[in-house]
């Protein structure tokens, strides 16, 4: 198999990989109707609570300055974020998870941990290991692309 179709192949495999965790989600949240971008949000808020304005999310999670603008206004009327203002700079808002969020929050690494240890469970270690080698080297050569154009 030439490299165009592998590559083509894992970009495909990546969205399939995406799709089974939209899914576990929206079973796990039928009454709170997330969208993935919504989901994807509270999961970086909640990791990375000093990255916390829209522009962060725009650039961390590589979406259109509209997604997130919709994404957080989704969240702040259910109420599982709200926005500041910054000390420093009033342009900027500040966002910040409420305590409604951190059941979700909480939810949301439960479904991720069963996913990957079902997934990881006949897969030995050393594998595992090997993989994440050899997928850091491929991302790294990507991000020397990136830097050079």
């Amino acid at each position: 198999m030439e490299f165009t179709q592998t590559m083509q192949n894992v970009i495909k495999e990546f969205a399939m990989i995406r799709k089974v965790y939209a899914r576990a989600f929206a079973e796990s949240f039928v009454q709170e109707n997330f969208s993935p971008n919504e989901v994807n949000t509270l999961i970086f808020l909640a990791r990375n609570p000093s990255l916390n304005t829209s522009r962060d999310l725009s650039v961390y999670l590589d979406v259109s300055k509209g997604l997130v603008c919709r994404s957080v206004d989704a969240l702040i009327k259910k109420g599982f974020i709200t926005a500041g203002d910054d000390k420093n700079d009033r342009r900027v808002q500040r966002l910040v998870l409420t305590e409604k969020a951190e059941p979700v929050i909480q939810e949301i690494f439960k479904v991720n941990q069963e996913i990957s240890r079902d997934i990881f469970q006949d897969i030995p270690e050393e594998e595992v290991q090997q993989m994440e080698r050899t997928l850091r080297k491929i991302l790294q050569k990507f991000h020397e692309r990136l830097e050079i154009k």
